[in-house]
């Protein structure tokens, strides 16, 4: 994996665009569940993420900004993106790296946990609230060999997931120099590296 590179794809545009990303977890490891909880977190849980309260609730730097995992078969990986003016593109990858930073060397508190929790437990029903979701759902336990018991156990292994663990995965997979990052703009005051 190439690691801790920024590269520039220059257009003219008021507005620029960036993709970062870093190695992820694999899907059958056995600390997934509290890597899938901390990324929930910092930015898959929407609003409730901390990279859109620092990003665009404090600072007013984007529309939006989030992270995701994304496990494949051969590899796995980290991804987020965010959108900006050109002038405020730097400081907002900046802030993205002081997340991360701050949880790899913190770990989140124990209310940022509950509440990923809390979210996670609460919306898995919504995923089987019609025929095309529930197939949908079925053919990825399958594919993924979960097992027909996975949708009575998944909201248990999300619950047993703890502070100590999610703060441990932060410290494993949050290392901010690690990231590539790719922007398509001009933005103000990134050059590109690596």
């Amino acid at each position: 994996a190439v690691k801790g590179k920024v590269q520039i794809t220059e257009m003219p545009f008021p507005q620029s665009v960036a993709i970062f990303g870093a190695n992820g977890i694999d899907r059958k490891d056995k600390d997934f569940m509290a890597a899938f909880v901390l990324n929930h977190l910092l930015g898959g849980g929407g609003f409730a993420s901390r990279l859109m309260e620092q990003v665009r609730e404090k600072r007013g730097l984007a529309y939006g900004v989030y992270a995701s995992l994304q496990p494949y078969r051969s590899t796995s990986i980290l991804i987020g993106s965010v959108a900006t003016k050109n002038e405020q593109m730097a400081q907002s990858i900046d802030v993205i790296k002081g997340e991360l930073k701050s949880l790899a060397e913190k770990g989140p508190t124990q209310a940022e946990l509950d509440n990923a929790k809390s979210y996670l437990i609460g919306s898995f029903p919504l995923r089987f609230d019609t025929n095309a979701k529930i197939a949908s759902q079925l053919l990825y336990f399958f594919h993924e060999d979960f097992g027909i018991d996975y949708v009575d156990r998944r909201n248990k292994e999300v619950a047993d997931v703890t502070l100590a663990d999610v703060t441990r995965m932060a410290k494993r997979l949050y290392n901010a120099d690690d990231l590539f990052i790719s922007i398509v703009g001009k933005p103000d005051g990134i050059k590109p590296k690596g």
